[in-house]
């Protein structure tokens, strides 16, 4: 799937000295970005819903976006434009003039020694693009494919919903202050909705998964999950729930990481994760919580983000203790810390905002089988419980100041597994972990090395992890 072919960096040199001569305006940064998503869409509303996957109906589009946006100003006064389609050319800017721009003030990125923006596209750019055709016809298989496995393990599961995306990308950037930067991305995701009925008993399961390409998403083992997830929501409540060992796997895992973002990011998050720790250790030597803009095979990866800024791995918690911030370009230098390529746009009408690429927790060497195993009596937590809570809530200071998360707490609704010496001796439909934020890094007793990944805002991962000090208890 081909994109649209994007302008070189003269065409938007020139747009940039056709803005800078009509708006007077000191500093200007253009961005445009091109794409082809595939969509195939299943919805009741749309299609006949069928268990069968030789029966299988969606509606499919293409979408082929293009569009721009423009940032230009100085330290009083600054516009910011988007709109879609080509980039205009030199004499096509006539509208932006002196009285475009409002009260605000604007600062650009500017290349240095160390931050000289890299132009390669990212691993999961290289490969070749499949045409329309074959990205539908591999969509369609896939979710055929994913019915079939899931009938041979839960044929009364039915598919409710559903939605894939599968296309590529690409962007370039240039400013005023001489950073250009380019990237480019491929980029498969699965929504999906299932029901089914036992004894009287309806449930639902949802997944999101994401990959950068669609082989590898996995209908099979989609499809297990699916059917694990199902069984679990279904089954009767346990006369009882353990108080002591908890192990959460990768997909809730991410949950709770995902959590734990506000305070991993900028100044201020650096300043309230110290204060977490109070003093101590955040977590366990073996705890490493790292953002990499450049992960390898990482969906999100690029050489620079979307203000040209060379992406790099920023340690934020290195061996249980506070390590470095991530800051942008405009902290660079504070507290000593140096920058990174940390600015993302949700989408090309949008201004560019603090934020994580690859947020995740460092595989150890466990093995995640021997950390479920070991467990004596607790509870192992596969995934978030359908429509159930997931949030963290941060109490008042005690002088009734504003509200501080180094006194926070988080409450997700889960679905699982009660263990007694590693066997499984019931199901837990639905229960609440619970627990403030401290605890939550502190009680890491064990960490598996089954890194895996989710969609979040950009890409959230962890492995299998053993935690004490929560609390558990039954839902509904």
């Amino acid at each position: 799937m081909k994109s649209a072919r994007l302008p070189g960096l003269r065409s938007i040199r020139l747009a940039l000295g056709a803005v800078r001569e009509h708006s007077g305006a000191p500093g200007a940064e253009l961005y445009v970005k091109a794409g082809n998503t595939c969509r195939i869409e299943i919805d009741p509303w749309m299609t006949p819903v069928t268990t069968d996957p030789d029966d299988l109906q969606a509606q499919v589009s293409v979408l082929d976006e293009r569009g721009w946006a423009l940032r230009a100003g100085g330290a009083r006064r600054a516009l910011f434009l988007a709109d879609s389609g080509p980039l205009p050319g030199p004499s096509g800017w006539r509208r932006v003039n002196r009285h475009s721009l409002r009260p605000g003030a604007l600062r650009l990125p500017s290349p240095s020694s160390d931050t000289t923006p890299r132009t390669t596209p990212s691993p999961a750019a290289d490969a070749g693009e499949p045409p329309p055709d074959d990205e539908e016809t591999a969509g369609l298989a896939f979710l055929r494919d994913l019915l079939r496995c899931l009938g041979e393990r839960m044929p009364e599961a039915r598919l409710v919903r559903g939605r894939l995306d599968s296309g590529a990308s690409a962007a370039v950037l240039a400013s005023t202050t001489g950073v250009t930067g380019r990237s480019a991305r491929r980029l498969a995701t699965v929504e999906l909705d299932f029901a089914i009925s036992r004894d009287g008993r309806q449930t639902h399961c949802s997944l999101y998964r994401a990959a950068s390409n669609l082989h590898l998403l996995g209908a099979d083992s989609i499809a297990g999950e699916i059917a694990e997830r199902l069984t679990l929501a279904t089954a009767p409540p346990p006369p009882f729930l353990p108080t002591g060992e908890v192990a959460v796997s990768p997909a809730l895992a991410c949950n709770l990481l995902a959590l734990l973002a506000p305070l991993l990011r900028g100044r201020d998050g650096w300043r309230r994760l110290r204060k977490l720790g109070a003093g101590q250790p955040l977590g366990p030597p073996q705890l490493q919580i790292v953002d990499d803009g450049a992960l390898d095979a990482g969906w999100m990866s690029a050489a620079s983000d979307d203000e040209g800024v060379p992406t790099r791995a920023v340690a934020l918690v290195r061996d249980g203790e506070p390590g470095e911030p991530l800051l942008s370009w405009e902290d660079d230098g504070w507290s000593g810390y140096a920058a990174a390529g940390c600015r993302r746009r949700s989408g090309w009408r949008a201004l560019p905002e603090l934020c994580h690429s690859h947020l995740y927790i460092a595989g150890a060497s466990e093995p995640a089988e021997s950390i479920r195993s070991g467990i004596v009596h607790g509870c192992y937590l596969l995934d978030r419980a359908h429509d159930g809570r997931c949030q963290a809530t941060f109490e008042p200071s005690t002088n009734g100041g504003e509200r501080r998360p180094e006194e926070g707490r988080f409450e997700v609704d889960a679905i699982g597994l009660v263990i007694r010496r590693g066997a499984i001796v019931g199901e837990a439909p639905k229960v609440r972990l619970t627990g403030s934020l401290r605890q939550l890094l502190r009680g890491i007793r064990a960490i598996g090395d089954d890194l895996r990944f989710l969609p979040a805002p950009g890409a959230v991962g962890a492995p299998t992890l053993l935690l004490t000090g929560l609390q558990v208890e039954a839902v509904g």
